[in-house]
């Protein structure tokens, strides 16, 4: 996290040329700033930016401190807010500490004295993005796989790696189909949802990490899916807003989460891609889908994923033949290392066919099995990837039985 994201909130002129002169002095840190001039503005850009960090021109009452704070922590759940103030704002009977007893009782994590100093705001954003660092390691994976153009064999990939994860961590693996047109994932784990995202969507006034997992429904080997809606019409309910919330919750409450996208970067998957511990490009192996697949990935390094968050998986879904592309010729195309390949398996259709995916039975000694072996061993290797969902939704402050975990 070196170029965290930070969103300053006032309306003083003078906070901003503070702020932006002690950014000045910062070492280690090489934050992205954006700044809102009021409390809706701010609200809104937490919303849709995720900041790291969201430093508050603080008004002297804490109760509009408090009503701040809360409307982010819901906007943005995992940032962490920072009240700037100065001295001489209190006056009567309410003095320095009692305004920061208050104010950490009303969700603010750390404290900024105006006017504001390089060494003071260094002090600050070590111990908030340190601390920001540690939460984001208890919660769930969010591990997204996109393509730029359909027949990849991008579903049949992100559900077998779902199942995959599932046998071994039953009930802490969800999948989220975001191919909202046209999703496939319940059809091919031979399931019939009776909700699905849209109804998470609706419910957003109330949606916590326990209604995520009411609204999934469970496969029989363990996997928990949240469903595509069953038509195009009642896909245009789902925006990125929502959907960003989808996925705070659901990484509260599962260890990991597999994201299986539609072939377009709208608005809800760029959310699911800024969300994203990797980010996993589906292609096979023809000329065309390698040429596209190159710039397809400049793409997401130009949307803020960078190639340390992205997974290059070349994906052999038909049987070769003369002329086929080999991996050395696709690494010479892209520039860059294939990190899976995943050679071709006839009985892949059968699988789809019925509704029993390949990871099912799938062996871990050599061909698909042993490809996707790998992929979820490096998945399980991620940072913070351990415990229990209970301990995510405990360390994170959710809620188990309608009952709040501090």
């Amino acid at each position: 996290m070196e170029n965290p994201q930070i969103l300053l909130i006032g309306n003083d002129p003078a906070l901003k040329a503070e702020f932006d002169a002690a950014i000045e002095g910062v070492r280690r840190w090489h934050p992205l700033v954006h700044h809102a001039h009021d409390r809706r503005q701010g609200v809104e850009l937490a919303r849709s930016r995720r900041p790291d960090i969201v430093v508050v021109e603080s008004p002297s009452d804490c109760d509009a401190l408090r009503s701040l704070a809360t409307e982010l922590s819901v906007a943005a759940p995992e940032c962490q807010v920072v009240a700037a103030y100065r001295r001489d704002q209190f006056e009567g009977e309410q003095s320095e500490s009692q305004f920061l007893i208050e104010a950490m009782r009303s969700r603010v994590a750390d404290f900024l004295r105006r006017p504001l100093s390089s060494s003071e705001l260094q002090e600050t954003l070590d111990r908030t993005l340190n601390r920001a660092q540690r939460d984001s390691a208890r919660m769930g994976k969010v591990l997204s796989f996109v393509s730029n153009k359909g027949g990849a064999g991008k579903s049949t990939i992100s559900v077998n790696t779902a199942v995959a994860l599932a046998m071994r961590h039953p009930g802490e693996v969800l999948l989220v189909d975001t191919s909202l047109q046209l999703g496939v994932a319940a059809m091919m784990l031979d399931v019939a949802p009776r909700t699905t995202i849209v109804d998470a969507i609706r419910e957003s006034h109330r949606l916590d990490e326990t209604l995520v997992r009411q609204l999934a429904v469970q496969s029989d080997c363990g996997l928990h899916v949240l469903a595509a809606p069953p038509d195009a019409v009642e896909a245009s309910h789902v925006d990125d807003e929502g959907f960003s919330r989808i996925l705070t919750l659901a990484r509260r409450a599962y260890r990991y989460v597999v994201v299986d996208t539609y072939p377009m970067l709208d608005a809800v998957i760029m959310a699911a891609l800024d969300l994203s511990d990797l980010v996993y490009v589906v292609f096979h192996a023809t000329v065309p889908s390698v040429v596209g697949n190159a710039h397809f990935i400049d793409v997401l390094r130009k949307v803020g994923v960078s190639q340390g968050r992205q997974r290059v998986v070349l994906n052999y879904n038909f049987p070769k033949v003369t002329g086929s592309l080999r991996v050395e010729d696709v690494v010479e195309r892209l520039g860059r290392e294939v990190d899976h390949v995943f050679p071709y398996q006839k009985r892949l259709l059968t699988a789809l066919n019925t509704g029993q995916p390949y990871a099912l039975k799938a062996g871990r000694r050599f061909g698909f099995g042993k490809s996707l072996h790998r992929l979820v061993e490096e998945i399980e290797s991620l940072p913070g990837a351990n415990g229990s969902s209970v301990e995510f939704r405990a360390q994170a402050g959710g809620r188990v039985g309608g009952e709040v975990l501090a």
